[in-house]
């Protein structure tokens, strides 16, 4: 039973846990809406997850520990989100394509259903929410004294005057091992610098994915 709460971080980094569709933009019917605004959606700092072998063993209580040591964790460290990066570098890209300009919204979001989302945000033009599905670093099923860094992203493009959904994508990253795969002090080490390399390299992959399969934009 160790490893149960190990694969439920990993399978739910898969596509096929969130969304097995992407709906890519229309970008040339984007620019005949006329829409005035890219407005970028505020979410929540998620939780970060902690696997660790000495947490990952004890049902319910494990889960919790490994939720409340993720997060002192980025709070210690000052982590960031890489969704908000990654919502940055998108929506200049589709402002610069649509030449409009872009803007953050006001106030947080915490629904996922569009047309819940565009009444949040009314006459907001396009509405571009990235969220951060999962951000966690894990032991290796075969190696507990090696980690992997995972990430998982979700981007959702609303067209607010409708309520419609206009884009989805989801984008995850699961490393296999390596033999660069770090420690736990290597991980954490120097204020958490080699963490947050990997989910800086992560959010930079997806980002590059998420403009040319889900917004079409290159």
């Amino acid at each position: 039973m160790r490893h149960v709460l190990i694969a439920l971080f990993v399978v739910c980094m898969l596509p096929a846990c969130v969304s097995t569709k992407t709906v890519k933009a229309d970008v040339p019917a984007l620019q005949q809406a006329g829409h005035q605004t890219v407005i970028v959606s505020k979410r929540e700092l998620p939780s970060f997850g902690a696997v660790t072998a000495g947490k990952a063993g004890f049902g319910l209580i494990g889960a919790a520990a490994i939720i409340s040591a993720g997060n002192t964790i980025v709070r210690e460290n000052q982590i960031e989100d890489p969704a908000v990066a990654i919502a940055d570098g998108l929506s200049r890209a589709l402002a610069e394509k649509l030449s409009v300009p872009v803007r953050l919204a006001d106030g947080l979001l915490d629904s996922t259903n569009p047309a819940a989302m565009a009444k949040q945000y009314p006459g907001a033009g396009l509405l571009l929410d990235v969220q951060t599905v999962n951000w966690s670093f894990a032991y290796f099923p075969a190696d507990w004294n090696n980690y992997r860094v995972i990430y998982s992203v979700k981007l959702r493009l609303i067209d607010t005057r409708t309520g419609k959904l206009v884009a989805e994508g989801f984008c995850a990253r699961v490393p296999e091992y390596s033999d660069d795969a770090p420690s736990h002090e290597q991980l954490l080490g120097n204020s958490a610098a080699e963490l947050k390399a990997r989910l800086k390299r992560s959010g930079e992959q997806c980002q590059e994915e998420l403009k040319s399969q889900t917004l079409g934009l290159t």
